[in-house]
């Protein structure tokens, strides 16, 4: 949990600690009060129960932060039932035509600088238009788009999908697509992850599917994991990726 980062709690530990000492043994009384709290957190036969009782603080308030990252998650989401909108703008300096199948929009338009791991992922959709009755590339930072709201280092934000797709079967997929090497593997990209699978995990719709999508020696394979552990793929471990199938 990210209430463990050691340089930005060193501050407000040390002030509930002296805060302790000052309500519970009176140390407001004591003579070179601040030197005598050191100095008993110094003494090396205390080392081991400090360091208990710090451990287990830090337990009973993972439980206390959980919750509050819930209700703020909560209090913040949008309403999702959500609906492609009415109609879309396009820039032509900014935004290329493609001629792509099954589209949700018609003609296709999609920003020229997307990503090289979205414009492969395109292409796969394109070839397998036959099981896909359509599929769009959502945007960002909008009302008009699809976002779910995560926590990272205490704060929320809103982490946009790169693509829905509603699949002839009656699935539909909520994929964010990654590059091989990703360098947010383990910070934004776990915490979108893991928000994903929770989204998923708990919305009424039948058929509801996603996860990261990377494309890896040709293959295309998704991670559907509520824990998202991308030190595994650093170690050269995909067991929990499997075959992205349409």
């Amino acid at each position: 949990m990210t209430f463990r980062n050691v340089k930005r709690s060193v501050a407000p530990v040390k002030t509930a600690l002296y805060n302790w000492f000052k309500k519970y043994l009176g140390s407001k009384q004591w003579p070179e009060e601040i030197m005598l709290i050191q100095k008993t957190f110094l003494h090396g036969n205390n080392r081991s129960i400090l360091e208990t009782i710090l451990a287990d603080s830090i337990e009973t308030y993972r439980l206390v932060k959980e919750k509050e990252v819930q209700r703020k998650v909560q209090e913040s989401e949008q309403i999702y039932q959500y609906e492609l909108p009415q109609e879309l703008f396009y820039n032509e300096h900014t935004d290329e035509k493609l001629d792509y199948d099954n589209y949700a929009f018609t003609p296709l338009y999609l920003p020229i600088d997307r990503s090289e791991p979205e414009k492969r992922f395109e292409e796969l959709l394109n070839s397998k238009s036959g099981k896909i009755t359509w599929w769009w590339k959502n945007g960002e930072n909008k009302k008009d788009f699809f976002g779910i709201k995560y926590e990272y280092e205490d704060k929320i934000f809103t982490f946009y999908p790169d693509y829905l797709v509603q699949l002839e079967d009656g699935r539909l997929g909520i994929l964010e697509t990654k590059d091989v090497g990703d360098r947010d593997g383990k910070t934004y990209t776990k915490a979108k992850a893991e928000a994903l699978q929770n989204f998923i995990s708990t919305n009424s719709r039948k058929g509801l599917f996603g996860g990261i999508a990377i494309q890896r020696n040709g293959r295309w394979l998704i991670n559907s994991k509520p824990v998202y552990d991308w030190s595994k793929n650093e170690q050269g471990s995909w067991d929990d990726w499997e075959d992205l199938v349409f």
